[in-house]
């Protein structure tokens, strides 16, 4: 699985090169709490492997005694819940969440090579390669001034 992973945010980043076209991220939360599950917490730049650096990170940063650890994954990063999720799964605290919780989910997440749960109500919305083969999508986005004077001009046509 992590070969299938770093393939595929192999592949999305030379994509986005070759293309000249970033991920979006589009929707919206449906706070169905799956982000709040197996999270992975980095720690200038590195995934927190050890449970003394976690504690570590909750003395200087006391907010992060919100997370539990709840085990590994394959790589032996540690993997966290959130104390604050409701039994619906919804979180109790979404007006005052961290940084952490509220940049989810992060473009970075694509280009792991990682996908959003299903039950999100958040997409990666990319440029394929068959969308500027076939011309659905062209190559380089429109100048603003471009969309802006099609939209001016739409304008004068409805009056």
């Amino acid at each position: 699985m992590d070969t299938l992973r770093f393939f595929t945010g192999m592949f999305r980043s030379l994509r986005t090169f070759i293309l000249r076209r970033e991920v979006e991220i589009v929707g919206q939360c449906h706070m169905c709490g799956k982000c709040c599950q197996d999270i992975v917490i980095q720690d200038q730049g590195n995934w927190l492997t050890s449970k003394r650096k976690f504690k570590k990170i909750c003395e200087q940063e006391p907010e992060y005694e919100r997370f539990r650890i709840l085990g590994r994954d394959g790589k032996g990063h540690l993997l966290f819940g959130c104390k604050l999720q409701n039994e619906d799964g919804t979180c109790s605290c979404h007006e005052d969440r961290l940084s952490l919780c509220r940049n989810y989910p992060s473009k970075s997440i694509y280009y792991q090579g990682a996908w959003i749960e299903p039950e999100c109500g958040y997409r990666f919305k990319s440029i394929k390669f068959r969308d500027v083969f076939t011309r659905k999508k062209p190559l380089r986005a429109p100048r603003f001034s471009k969309v802006l004077d099609q939209e001016i001009e739409q304008a004068e046509k409805k009056r």
